[in-house]
């Protein structure tokens, strides 16, 4: 399959994936910065590691009802965004959402909390600054992630793994192929190039249903977009 174009809509990083429909296989997109204009701060640094690394596992959770995805918060880098659902552009690529600082569940996985694999895209920043998922990096094995519903109880996911993949090295049959167990698996860029003022690479972390009783840890008071 070929490389996908660079480009993007809001002169950002524009984390999306082509979707191959016959395949069931995704590609990451990358943007780069409306032209002539300086490139936003860096993110902070993601956790550099070309594998995932595994927190210890625990029985299975049961999964929830189906419910659209309202917010999703991870309080130990004070992460408090919206959600909003995302399907196709007209190019075949996942559509993020217009307001950068929203997060976007892509509608055709499962919602978080569900038996399968929740994608949820975002941007790390945009023409004006930091965007909604621009302390993503921070996070790490063991840390909590709600995702509030429109209906029922917040699902919390506990991380399982925050990886780096370089550009050419994406296993989008991994990021984003389905799986039994409910999976959380959020997608934002890493690895910015001031040369060619792109990005090299995404940052894909993933994690696991949580018993609702689980210990919070690693808590600070959030920032709400």
């Amino acid at each position: 399959m070929p490389e996908p174009p660079l480009g993007g809509r809001r002169g950002a990083c524009t984390v999306a994936a082509t979707a191959c429909a016959a395949t069931g296989v995704a590609l990451i997109a990358f943007g780069l910065p409306t032209a002539g204009s300086p490139p936003p701060p860096p993110p902070r640094p993601a956790p550099a590691v070309t594998a995932p690394r595994a927190a210890p596992s625990g029985p299975p959770v049961q999964p929830l009802p189906r419910a659209r995805p309202q917010r999703v918060r991870a309080p130990a880098i004070g992460l408090d965004v919206r959600t909003e659902p995302v399907g196709l552009d007209d190019d075949g690529s996942v559509a993020l959402p217009d307001n950068a600082d929203h997060a976007g569940w892509f509608t055709r996985t499962p919602a978080p909390g569900q038996s399968g694999n929740a994608v949820v895209v975002g941007h790390v920043d945009s023409d004006s600054g930091p965007a909604a998922f621009y302390g993503l990096g921070s996070l790490r094995p063991g840390d909590r992630i709600v995702v509030d519903r429109e209906r029922g109880p917040a699902a919390e996911f506990t991380v399982s793994a925050a990886t780096v993949y370089d550009r050419g090295d994406f296993p989008s049959s991994t990021v984003y192929g389905p799986t039994t167990e409910p999976r959380l698996t959020l997608v934002t860029c890493a690895d910015w190039d001031p040369d060619r003022r792109t990005y090299r690479a995404n940052l894909v972390v993933t994690a696991r249903l949580a018993p609702p009783a689980e210990p919070r840890v690693r808590e600070r008071p959030r920032t709400t977009r």
